[in-house]
Formats: C-alpha cells, sequence, structure tokens
C-alpha cells in the first residue's frame, strides 16, 4: 500500500512538495520554498509530516527555488539521503542554492526582516548549501534508477527549463507521473516535452490551467520596445536568471535582426546568477537546441550587450541616460538587483517596466501589473509613472492546451492530480482532464493524503 500526502504547491504555485510512502520508505518528489505573500512564505515553518531524518530520498524534477529550495533547511534539520536530478539540474541547483543562502544572509545582516514585505525570512546558511550538494546525485535522462530499494525512477525531459524532466515513478505494479514543472513546445531553446506513455496516476501542474498564452510574444514585445524607445528612458526588464533571461536574450537579438532601431538600444544584464546560467548552455549542448546567432560578440544573438557582474558595475546603470534596456533579477521583482532598478526608474514617466511572465500573488510584480499607482521600497513612497507593462506569452509553464497536449501523449486513463497552481487554475484543468479526455481527476490540497 502506497500513499501520495500533498505538502506544498497544492492550492498555491510554490513550495512544491509531494511525499510519498512506499514500502515504509518516506520519499519526496520536489522540496521547494513557499514564495509570495506572507501567508504563503510562512508555511516554510510549518513542520512536515515526517522527520527530516526519516526522509529516506528526494527526486527533484528541475532546480528552480520552488522546487529545491527547501533542501538545505531539510539538510540541517537532519536528512542525509541521496537527492537525484538530471545532470544539468545540478548546476542549476547549486546556482540557485548558493543565491539563495547569500540573500537571505544579505537580507538578515542588513536588518530587513521586517521593514521588507518581499523578503524572506533566513531559513539557512551558505554552509548548509555546502552540506546539501555532496548529497545530489545525477542520472541522464531515460535512464532506470533505484530509489530507496522501493521503486524505480525514469527522468524524461519536460521541456521547463536546462535539464528539468518529469518523473516516471514504478512501484507496486503502478506507474506514477510527476510532470514537475512542464514546458512549452516549439521553443527556440529547449526541446519539447516528450510523451507520457501508460500511467496510472498523474500528478500534474496547472499553473497555466486557465489561461492561453497570446501565439505571438516576440511581436509583443517588439511593441514593448518601440514604445519604451519612444518614450525616452530606460526599460527596465524584471526576469529569472534561469531560462527566461536567456529567452529574453534571443528574442531581443531577433528583434534586432529586423530593426535598426531596436539594434541601436544599448542592452545591459545585471545579474551575475543569469550570467553562470549562460555559461551552462555551453556546458551542457546536448540539453538544448542550437542557439541562433551565438557568438562571443553576441551572446544569444543580442548587439550592444553589456553584462554587469559586480556591485560596483550594477551601480554604473544608475548614471546611464537616454533609451537602454535592463535585465535584472528576480523576475517578480521578489528580491534582488531588480528592485534597485525599480527604485530608479518606477517614479519617471520616461520609463517603462515589462514583465514578462506570471506575478505571483503578493510579489511587488503583482501589484505592480494589478494597477498600483505608487508602493513603498527601501522604506520610502513611491509613486508610479512609468509604463507598466505585462506579457504572458514568454512564460516556460505550458498553458491549457499545452498542458492537454501533453496529457493526451498517456495511453492509458489514470487519474490526474492538478497541483501547483492557485485554486482557479487548477479548478480548470481538472475538469479538461474529465471532459476532454474521460479521466478521473481532482484538485490536490495541501495536507491530504490519498492512497495510491
Amino acid at each position: 500500500m502506497s500513499e501520495l500526502t500533498f505538502v506544498g504547491a497544492a492550492g498555491t504555485v510554490t513550495g512544491s512538495k509531494h511525499l510519498l510512502t512506499v514500502g515504509g520508505k518516506h520519499i519526496f518528489v520536489d522540496c521547494g520554498l513557499f514564495q509570495g505573500v506572507v501567508d504563503v512564505r510562512t508555511l516554510n515553518d510549518a513542520p512536515l509530516p515526517v522527520e527530516a531524518s526519516d526522509v529516506s530520498a528526494i527526486i527533484i524534477t528541475h532546480g528552480h527555488l520552488d522546487h529545491v529550495g527547501y533542501l538545505p533547511k531539510l539538510v540541517r534539520d537532519g536528512f542525509r539521503g541521496p537527492i537525484y536530478c538530471t545532470p544539468p539540474t545540478h548546476d542549476v541547483m547549486q546556482i540557485v542554492l548558493d543565491d539563495s543562502a547569500h540573500l537571505q544572509q544579505e537580507l538578515q545582516e542588513r536588518g530587513y526582516q521586517h521593514q521588507r514585505p518581499y523578503a524572506p525570512p533566513m531559513y539557512y546558511a551558505q554552509k548548509d548549501v555546502d552540506d546539501t550538494m555532496p548529497l545530489v546525485k545525477t542520472v541522464p535522462l531515460h535512464q532506470r534508477f533505484n530509489v530507496a530499494g522501493v521503486l524505480e525512477a525514469t527522468y524524461f525531459n519536460a521541456g521547463h527549463i536546462l535539464g528539468s524532466a518529469f518523473a516516471a515513478l514504478e512501484f507496486e505494479g503502478k506507474r506514477v507521473i510527476f510532470s514537475g514543472d512542464l514546458g512549452r513546445y516549439d521553443r527556440p531553446l529547449l526541446f519539447d516535452p516528450e510523451p507520457i506513455g501508460a500511467a496510472d496516476d498523474i500528478v500534474c501542474e496547472s499553473t497555466y490551467g486557465n489561461r492561453i498564452h497570446p501565439p505571438q510574444p516576440l511581436e509583443e514585445l517588439h511593441q514593448a520596445l518601440t514604445a519604451g524607445l519612444a518614450r525616452g528612458g530606460a526599460i527596465v526588464i524584471p526576469a529569472f536568471a534561469i531560462e527566461r533571461t536567456q529567452d529574453l536574450l534571443l528574442a531581443i537579438g531577433s528583434i534586432q535582426a529586423i530593426d535598426p532601431a531596436i539594434a541601436k538600444l544599448p542592452v545591459h544584464l545585471d545579474s551575475p546568477m543569469a550570467e553562470k546560467v549562460d555559461d551552462l548552455f555551453s556546458r551542457f549542448p546536448d540539453a538544448h537546441k542550437p542557439i541562433p546567432n551565438d557568438s562571443p560578440t553576441h551572446p544569444f544573438g543580442v548587439r550592444n550587450l553589456q553584462i554587469h557582474v559586480t556591485t560596483e558595475e550594477s551601480k554604473q546603470l544608475n548614471h546611464v541616460k537616454g533609451p537602454h534596456v535592463i535585465l535584472s533579477a528576480s523576475g517578480m521583482a521578489s528580491g534582488g538587483r531588480i528592485l534597485h532598478h525599480l527604485y530608479n526608474h518606477l517614479s519617471d514617466p520616461k520609463a517603462t517596466v515589462i514583465f514578462p511572465g506570471y506575478q505571483s500573488a503578493g510579489t511587488l510584480g503583482f501589484i505592480l501589473t494589478h494597477g498600483a499607482r505608487a508602493i513603498h521600497l527601501y522604506g520610502d513612497p513611491l509613486p508610479i509613472y512609468a509604463a507598466i507593462v505585462h506579457l504572458s506569452g514568454f512564460s516556460a509553464h505550458a498553458d491549457q492546451n499545452e498542458l492537454k497536449r501533453w496529457l493526451e501523449t498517456c495511453t492509458t486513463k489514470p487519474h490526474l492530480y492538478a497541483v501547483h497552481g492557485e485554486a482557479e487554475s487548477a479548478a480548470a484543468l481538472a475538469p479538461v482532464a474529465h471532459s476532454a479526455l474521460g479521466w478521473q481527476a481532482e484538485i490536490a490540497r495541501r495536507g491530504t493524503s490519498i492512497t495510491l
């Protein structure tokens, strides 16, 4: 008898943790931090259903913080088992966890814990990350591996970010699929998600379970850049360092190739984390499609690109005049260098801020894209005079049609559990699986357990 407990990413899009109990062994699929509003972040403080030392193993689908960010805390609390992931995910995870520990330490030292509503609390330090990474064991796609002596697992490409995979777990005569985060089809950098095959149960993300992405994100970005150029000020783009930044660089390079005015725009990448991820594309060439027009002088095909790594290099952007693009993390403006650029430009009527993706409730990105006319940042009130643009076409998450397209590759009629989505998104995906595919489907609820 096996049991599945939805510990996180059930009713929210963060904190992915699914606890599988098979043959008396406890195995987590993903182990992420909750992010967003205070009520959601405080879920990180809730005790787990089992002690950390009683967890036998962890299966990671990809390296985003909401899927790996809780790992150092679990290790700090006593976990010592293996952590499985694909080879690129290992390197992504290292970058993400190092950055997370650094940010938490920085916020702690500056005393922002109770002053900045978007700052995460201190859950672990760099030492905990250093203790975590030796536990990681990499497994390539399509290679079966044994977990805790109770199940066999296989990774398949999920097309979400570099190294992302969905996990097929086989135990007690069943095949259970955990989607992780599912990517999109026909993307310029990543391969399409692989087919599911047979399954008895599918635990499926539903981030965009109730929405359809626009068909032409490149044209939307082109229009936004053109309008920003006409306004005459900075064009600030909050972008996740992993995948979103690379997609945007490629898109900007494509636009520059056909628009002489945009080709003259200086482009500043202010994210040491994104630069490290850029290097991963060179390190794992088989994990992505060939990069068009890539060269040492035009990374991802972008002209006039300047990369800012050090703090001093970042501060130089405070003095740049005229139209220019600033790409910086984080993508939801929940921390990182992007906050400084927003502080400098949100009150400038010549400036443009482009949010190219999902904005979780409670984040600064959510507040700005939902019409805020004033905010407090670094303790100061800021009126919003900059143009705020929200693009959804660059999302790395499959929309409702793409989720359905992937689910249709299942050759059986499984039971579907919708996870990793706001209530309305998960509620929209479950009926699609039921009505269009004839499956049993339900919305996963945090803290509940089911018998598989």
